[in-house]
């Protein structure tokens, strides 16, 4: 579960989309544009990771790629779900700031372990409104990590909206993750943003 917990910080701690609300609208990609996408994408995160720059420049680095790759915004929306219609637009807006917040902090803390990786790109076949790019990913002394990345066609732009780490979607983990936290709070949405903000302080005093 290493790779799991990377691509969590990597690109979305939470990462993501398909069926969401909001003003973006979703297409297909083709398959070679899903995959040209990946190649490139991950092209960039190895470099980043691999360089010999600072850790504060890394991370610097891939919260700008995250930014442009990574349907962020929209992934927040997914991963709300039903209590999306629940928030207020000023507790929806501290909630996508929380979780930028959140993503960034996980992207420093995860790059300090991963150095040497190399990224394969694979097939790339449709899996529901999504297209699906099978990718092989290796680290020195760790076993070879099979990831999926969901590609979407958003205002025009490739984005990736979920990704795939042993079966598991991981926009579904953290929506059913956001649910527990919400439900077990007699549905306050306001506890999710608390426990976001307490991780994120919690975080910035470790370092």
């Amino acid at each position: 579960m290493y790779f799991r917990r990377f691509i969590l910080g990597a690109v979305a701690a939470a990462p993501l989309l398909a069926a969401m609300a909001g003003a973006a609208q979703a297409q297909t990609v083709a398959p070679d544009a899903a995959r040209a996408f990946i190649q490139q994408s991950g092209q960039q995160l190895v470099s980043i990771v691999n360089s010999s720059a600072t850790q504060a420049q890394k991370a610097d680095q891939l919260r700008d790629l995250v930014n442009r790759i990574v349907a962020v915004d929209q992934v927040g929306d997914y991963v709300l779900g039903r209590y999306l219609n629940a928030l207020t637009p000023q507790q929806h807006q501290q909630f996508q700031t929380l979780f930028h917040q959140l993503l960034s902090y996980n992207i420093t803390y995860q790059i300090k372990a991963y150095q040497g990786i190399s990224f394969t790109v694979n097939g790339a076949a449709q899996q529901g409104n999504d297209m699906v790019v099978d990718t092989t990913i290796t680290s020195p002394g760790k076993q070879p990590a099979d990831v999926g990345w969901a590609v979407d066609e958003i205002d025009g732009s490739p984005k990736i909206v979920d990704v795939i780490v042993a079966g598991t979607s991981l926009r579904i983990t953290t929506r059913n993750d956001y649910a527990g936290v919400i439900t077990d709070h007699g549905g306050q949405v306001s506890a999710l943003l608390d426990a976001m903000q307490g991780q994120i302080t919690r975080i910035a005093n470790a370092q």
